[in-house]
């Protein structure tokens, strides 16, 4: 009898122990990738970008169509993309396309057009389209950018994808004060 209160008062826990260490392990991960993410935007700055217009189709009527150049960018601000390619960069408005070896001069256009949003930061962002293979590339702009207090916004673009952009009248006024 005592034999059997003993048997039954013992409870096996050892089963459970994998599902424990995974749910602590999800949980670990979750903290670590939240950790990331406010590292690498400590202002917590929210500026969106073409993310949305990937999968919008021009034909299609969605009640978005109006606003240019994508509907479902940021409308108080006007973006001014730099395409960040392996090589180059190409910086829109104006289709300026900058060799990495130019960057090292004073004066380049990529100065330049720094320059010019950072004087009309409040009507502008920069968005940068980073391509395959310029990480080092864009973590540099980014902290330029930073450094200089404007807007950022990204947007990751295959190797070979066009960018169509059709400026709005704020951004040829930049262009031309070029």
């Amino acid at each position: 009898m005592a034999r059997a209160r003993r048997a039954m008062g013992q409870v096996e826990l050892t089963a459970f122990m994998p599902i424990i260490l995974m749910t602590v392990g999800c949980l670990v991960v979750l903290l670590v990738v939240n950790t990331v993410i406010i590292v690498s935007n400590p202002e917590n700055i929210r500026i969106t970008s073409v993310i949305q217009s990937a999968l919008y189709e021009p034909g299609r009527r969605t009640g978005l169509e109006m606003g240019a150049p994508f509907p479902f960018g940021n409308r108080e601000k006007e973006p001014v993309y730099f395409d960040v390619h392996p090589e180059y960069i190409v910086l829109y408005p104006g289709k300026d396309k900058v060799a990495l070896g130019d960057l090292l001069l004073p004066g380049n256009p990529l100065e330049r057009m720094l320059d010019l949003v950072e004087q009309h930061r409040d009507t502008h962002y920069i968005v940068i389209l980073a391509r395959p293979h310029t990480a080092r590339l864009t973590r540099k702009l980014r902290k330029l950018i930073h450094e200089r207090g404007i807007d950022l916004g990204f947007e990751l673009f295959e190797a070979e994808r066009e960018v169509v952009y059709k400026p709005s009248r704020r951004s040829q006024l930049l262009v031309k004060k070029e």
